[in-house]
C-alpha cells in the first residue's frame, strides 16, 4: 500500500530571512515547497535526458506532480505540506549580534562577515546612526532560540510509488544542501529536515553518483539551469567540512568562514579579468557590485551556481559547499557581443576550476583522500 504521509523535523542552522508579504519572519510552506521542487528537478533530470519541454519532458513530469494552472491542463498538486507551527521569528536588527561577528578584509577596506555575506536583509548599524530606529524591522528566524518545527508531506493515492520516491530524494539533497529565504545560497537559511533515518551529511560520493553530471558537460548551452551535482577527476564538486576538521560553535563562527570563502571565490575568478561586457566575476552570479554589464542592465541577474550551506551536527556547526554547473543563461548569453560570447566559451571551465582548487585548499571534497 503507498504510504501517503511523511513528517520530518525542521531547524535552522543560519538565520532564516523568510516571511510574509510585509518581509516579516514566519514559518511557511510555500518556500519549501519550491525547495524541494529544486532539488526534484536535479532528480528527475536525468531521468527525462536533460529533455525540459515536450509530452515525456522535465516540465511536464513537474506539472504532473506539483500541479498546474494552465487552461489547458489545470490539476491540483499531487503534493501538499503542511506546518505544525506558523510562529514568527524574534531576531530583529536591533537585537543584530553586530560585536559578536568579525570583520574582513575586501579590497582596501574591512567589512563585516555577516553584511558581506548577505547584504540586503542585513541592514548595517552605520544606516540608523543618528536617526530613529525604523517603525517597521525586518525580522529572522533566529537558530538559537529553539525554533523547530514539523513539516508533513501529504501524498494524494494517485501518486505513484515512483514519484513518491522522487520527493524524498528530492527532501534528502535539500536537507544536504539547501536553504530558503533571503540569500540562502550565501548560507543564510540552512535548514535541516530530518526524518526516516536520514543522515545529517551526505555519506559518500557513490550516494550522490544519480545526481552528478561530468563538469564540463554541464556547460551546454540546453542546459543553462541547475540540473546536477558537477564532478570532476577528483569527485563530485561537493565540499563537507574545514580542511582542519574544527566544527563551528554557532552560526556566526560559521558566517565569519563563509564570507572568507565566498571573498576568496571571487578572487580566485576575478585573476581571469574580462573582455568586452563580460567579466569572469559575472559568470559567478550576477549582478557584481560596481562591475555592471551594460548588455545585461542592472535588472537581470544569474543565480549563484555555487551554493554554501551550514549543517548541525552533534559536534557542533559544519560548512558545505555544492556546486550545480550550468551555462549562462541562453537569453543573457545572447544579449552578448560575439567577442564576449566566445571568451565565455575560452575561460569558464577554467574560471570555474580555479575556484574550485581555491576550496580544495579549504575544505574537505566530499571522498577525497584527506
Amino acid at each position: 500500500m503507498t504510504r501517503t504521509h511523511i513528517e520530518y523535523d525542521l531547524s535552522f542552522a543560519t538565520p532564516a530571512f523568510v516571511g510574509d508579504a510585509a518581509k516579516q519572519a514566519q514559518w511557511r510552506t510555500p518556500p519549501l515547497k519550491a525547495l524541494i521542487r529544486q532539488w526534484w528537478r536535479v532528480v528527475k533530470a536525468p531521468q527525462v535526458g536533460f529533455n525540459v519541454d515536450g509530452p515525456d519532458g522535465l516540465r511536464s513530469a513537474e506539472n504532473n506532480l506539483f500541479g498546474s494552472a494552465s487552461d489547458s491542463n489545470s490539476h491540483q498538486s499531487l503534493v501538499k505540506l503542511r506546518l505544525k507551527d506558523w510562529a514568527a521569528g524574534q531576531l530583529s536588527n536591533t537585537s543584530w549580534p553586530r560585536r559578536e561577528i568579525g570583520q574582513i578584509q575586501v579590497g582596501q577596506g574591512r567589512v563585516r562577515a555577516d553584511v558581506y555575506l548577505g547584504f540586503g536583509p542585513i541592514a548595517p548599524a552605520s544606516r540608523n546612526l543618528g536617526r530613529p530606529e525604523p517603525t517597521v524591522e525586518r525580522l529572522a528566524i533566529d537558530p538559537q532560540a529553539n525554533q523547530r518545527n514539523t513539516l508533513s508531506v501529504f501524498f494524494a493515492r494517485t501518486a505513484t510509488e515512483n514519484q513518491i520516491d522522487e520527493v524524498r530524494q528530492a527532501i534528502l539533497l535539500a536537507s544536504w544542501f539547501g536553504g530558503i529565504g533571503s540569500r540562502s545560497r550565501n548560507g543564510w537559511g540552512s535548514i535541516t529536515l530530518q526524518g526516516e533515518g536520514m543522515p545529517r551529511l551526505p555519506p559518500s560520493p557513490q550516494e550522490l553518483a544519480p545526481y552528478c553530471q561530468p563538469f564540463r558537460a554541464c556547460f551546454a548551452p540546453d542546459r543553462d539551469w541547475p540540473h546536477a551535482i558537477g564532478t570532476d577527476e577528483i569527485g563530485p564538486l561537493v565540499w563537507v567540512g574545514k580542511k582542519d576538521g574544527v566544527t563551528f560553535r554557532n552560526w556566526r563562527e560559521a558566517v565569519f568562514f563563509l564570507a572568507i570563502l565566498r571573498r576568496d571565490i571571487r578572487a580566485a575568478a576575478k585573476r581571469f579579468g574580462r573582455n568586452d561586457d563580460i567579466s569572469a566575476n559575472q559568470l559567478i552570479a550576477y549582478p557584481v557590485t560596481k562591475a555592471n554589464n551594460r548588455r545585461w542592465g542592472n535588472d537581470e541577474r544569474i543565480a549563484g551556481s555555487l551554493r554554501l550551506k551550514v549543517i548541525e551536527t552533534g559536534p557542533g556547526l559544519v560548512p558545505v559547499a555544492i556546486h550545480l554547473p550550468s551555462a549562462v543563461p541562453r537569453i543573457l548569453f545572447d544579449k552578448l557581443s560575439s567577442s564576449d560570447q566566445q571568451w565565455i566559451n575560452r575561460h569558464q571551465i577554467d574560471i570555474w576550476g580555479a575556484v574550485h582548487q581555491d576550496i580544495d585548499q579549504k575544505m574537505n571534497r566530499l571522498g577525497a583522500a584527506k
